[in-house]
């Protein structure tokens, strides 16, 4: 099976002395053609692994600004299946890119998880972000994990500092386990409270560098070497950027930023000027 293209782009931004950038596209409710204008900006501008929003009817995890850029493509009454077809252009435009279908799963529950699996390899996507998929509570009942790994793509999931660093013996540490046990990809460490995307509240760096390391070694006793660590929620600026590389994390998210920038009319041009001082901080070495 051939290797995905997460783990050869997080790999190659390692061997260049970077950590990666993980992208979010939001869904114009203007016109997919103005989704697209976005999606090529940010790829110019140094985004090296593409998630897209599907919007979804309980976006429980998110913040505000990703609650709004949900909303407002239903209210336009933008199809899921336009989403996918904008998608699968993505792939055809820049076929070396991670992409990576980012939603819940009431998403795929109702449009059938065939249909959502069927339209998703149509895409060619690398991966899934459904943070609410039941894979530990019901041992994957749906079979999407299954899926996953049968066909070389990957289940996002992630961690909050309550499970990164539980005592062994408590429920949150056998969670933990099997997290380092079934990542793919990478795991996401949430450096919020609660998950939720744009939060003001964070993580300090000492939190942030013991989750990472927890995670990092109970991959390692899992076997589980080819997955790493990313970070999500609440990254922004230079001083996040450099408690990411603090951490020892390989890649980071960054969504609410910049998407609240398109939310309030600000022109393509000073939004890439933006995306480009991000990706001029991942180089190595300026930690401190």
């Amino acid at each position: 099976m051939k290797i995905n293209r997460i783990n050869k782009t997080i790999e190659r931004a390692r061997q260049e002395g970077r950590v990666a950038f993980i992208g979010l596209v939001p869904i114009d409710p203007q016109s997919m053609r103005k989704s697209r204008e976005i999606a090529d900006m940010m790829i110019a501008s140094g985004v090296d692994i593409v998630m897209v929003h599907i919007p979804n009817w309980m976006p429980w995890m998110e913040g505000r600004v990703l609650q709004l850029a949900a909303r407002a493509p239903r209210n336009a009454k933008v199809t899921r299946e336009q989403i996918f077809e904008f998608i699968r252009e993505l792939r055809e435009a820049y076929p070396d890119v991670p992409l990576i279908d980012m939603t819940l799963y009431d998403t795929a529950a109702t449009m059938g998880q065939g249909r959502f699996l069927e339209l998703s390899e149509a895409a060619d996507v690398d991966g899934f972000d459904i943070p609410n998929y039941p894979l530990l509570s019901t041992d994957d009942k749906f079979g999407f994990y299954k899926y996953c790994v049968e066909h070389g793509r990957h289940l996002i999931l992630a961690v909050s500092y309550e499970i990164a660093t539980a005592p062994e013996g408590t429920p949150e540490y056998e969670m933990l386990c099997k997290i380092a046990e079934y990542g793919r990809g990478f795991v996401f460490v949430m450096n919020a409270p609660g998950g939720q995307s744009g939060s003001d509240v964070k993580l300090t760096d000492e939190q942030l560098r013991e989750a990472v390391s927890r995670v990092k070694n109970m991959m390692e006793q899992q076997g589980n070497i080819d997955c790493s660590v990313s970070i999500v929620c609440g990254i922004s600026g230079e001083e996040d950027i450099r408690k990411v590389k603090r951490s020892g994390a390989d890649s980071f998210m960054i969504g609410s930023a910049y998407i609240r920038f398109l939310q309030e009319g600000r022109p393509l041009e000073e939004v890439s000027e933006y995306l480009k001082g991000i990706r001029r901080m991942c180089v190595r070495g300026e930690e401190k």
